[in-house]
């Protein structure tokens, strides 16, 4: 791994894309609890060079930016799974968003990797259409969509192959 702009935005996150880039979803015994400042995390997986965790356990309520700052010198490398569409609909809530572009934040200033997986495509550009989410929403939309701009996303098996014909 080398750094945040080497991270990925991976829909929808299949076998194939994940073991593509060296990433297997942790089984249940991998599972963990972290001790952070703002309580316990519990995280799908936490080996030495990757932490993985969902979006509702790293970015629902209670969650600090103490709390990524920590991890984010213990873990050079993370996956973050289930990022929900952020569209009206979705069960993320403003507050969730501002965590997250708070945890996008603090991976870029650490030069953490990360490797985010939404199951469905997150737009390009991030944020929701004009009119679809409330005003402050939208703004933290944008600077989310500012920060994922300096990654790549894979967006289908099929774009795999196309890399993988092209070589080195």
């Amino acid at each position: 791994m080398a750094g945040f702009d080497q991270g990925l935005v991976i829909t929808p996150g299949t076998e194939r894309q994940l073991g593509a880039y060296g990433l297997f979803p942790p089984s249940a015994s991998q599972r963990d609890v972290l001790a952070l400042p703002t309580g316990p995390l519990p995280v799908k997986g936490a080996d030495p060079d990757i932490l993985w965790a969902s979006f509702a356990e790293l970015c629902g309520e209670g969650r600090a930016a103490a709390d990524y700052v920590l991890l984010a010198g213990r873990f050079p490398g993370w996956v973050v799974d289930g990022i929900p569409s952020p569209s009206a609909e979705s069960a993320a809530g403003p507050a969730d968003w501002e965590r997250f572009m708070a945890l996008l934040d603090v991976l870029h200033e650490r030069d953490v990797t990360p490797f985010l997986i939404a199951p469905a495509p997150l737009g390009d550009p991030f944020g929701a259409p004009e009119g679809s989410v409330p005003v402050e929403l939208a703004a933290v939309l944008s600077r989310i969509d500012e920060r994922l701009s300096a990654l790549r996303r894979i967006e289908s098996d099929e774009q795999l192959a196309d890399e993988q014909s092209r070589g080195c």
